[in-house]
């Protein structure tokens, strides 16, 4: 094991992706930093980056509005995106329109807040996850929007020379990075699918075929993604039950799709984030506090 310097006995934070699934994970962070809880280091995937961006500028409430103000909006995702960018996720219109002016980015708070945030990438050369720091929310966007964005409905990103897409592809949810290779004592993970949840095989193969047909090595993390994240799910079981991590996950199967047009079903899945949150609240508590000891 390859071990951070100063990571141990330190708490990581771990969000899962899922697109508008996180809606789930933003109610979390909400009462997370309501009541004060910090971590020392967060690793998002793909919309879970984007909640850990929010939870690093300290911006309670800014996630869930986002996604209820413009579920509906093209701009944010769908035809005018396409259109504008290539992409479904309309990243201009969410990195800058609403960023900078409709519902502005706290960029100070997030420079001084210590915790660093990872956004986890997929390299599409080597099939491989990376893991970028995000700095800077202005100059290090381009690994946020790598961190989200997904195949076939967005271009790969450029990144000093690599090209990267969606970081679930790869690593879903990167508790074994955060523990094992970063060496951090405990973590704390949202999971955006309730605890029965078995993944299925990516049933767009033969279009990513198509699309990926020169990156052998994608095609097979994107082919056998299913298994790993099925194996993934019994080793944060397995941390769980050696106290090792202490699991956020929905009490019942989400019904929210990753492109979700109905407000009321997103604030629904918020709401029970926020309840989850407040029923264990006590044990988050002293999870962090046994890291902090």
């Amino acid at each position: 094991m390859t071990t951070a310097a100063g990571t141990t006995g330190k708490t990581a934070l771990v969000l899962e992706g899922g697109s508008f699934r996180c809606q789930f994970t933003a109610g979390v962070l909400d009462v997370l930093m309501e009541n004060g809880i910090t971590f020392d280091a967060c690793y998002g995937v793909s919309a879970g980056t984007l909640c850990g961006l929010n939870f690093k500028s300290h911006q309670i409430g800014r996630a869930n509005r986002v996604n209820l103000a413009f579920c509906n909006d093209s701009r944010y995702m769908g035809s005018r995106a396409v259109a504008q960018s290539g992409s479904l996720v309309g990243y201009d219109f969410m990195l800058y329109d609403v960023q900078d002016r409709i519902d502005p980015f706290d960029t100070q708070a997030y420079l001084a807040n210590p915790m660093p945030l990872f956004a986890t990438v997929s390299d599409i050369v080597f099939g491989t996850p990376a893991y970028l720091e995000v700095k800077d929310p202005i100059l290090d966007i381009d690994a946020v929007r790598a961190s989200t964005s997904m195949p076939l409905v967005t271009p790969p990103v450029e990144i000093q020379g690599h090209f990267y897409l969606d970081g679930g592809i790869t690593d879903s949810v990167p508790v074994e990075r955060a523990l094992e290779h970063d060496g951090y004592s405990r973590a704390l993970v949202v999971l955006t699918q309730d605890r029965s949840y078995v993944k299925g095989p990516y049933d767009l193969m033969r279009a990513a075929r198509a699309r990926y047909g020169e990156y052998p090595y994608f095609l097979d993390a994107l082919e056998n993604r299913h298994e790993r994240y099925n194996e993934q799910r019994a080793h944060i079981d397995a941390y769980e039950e050696e106290g090792r991590a202490l699991v956020v996950a929905p009490p019942t199967p989400v019904e929210v799709g990753h492109v979700e047009r109905n407000p009321e079903k997103l604030l629904t899945l918020y709401i029970q984030g926020r309840q989850e949150a407040q029923r264990l609240l006590g044990s988050i508590r002293e999870f962090v506090h046994q890291n902090h000891a």
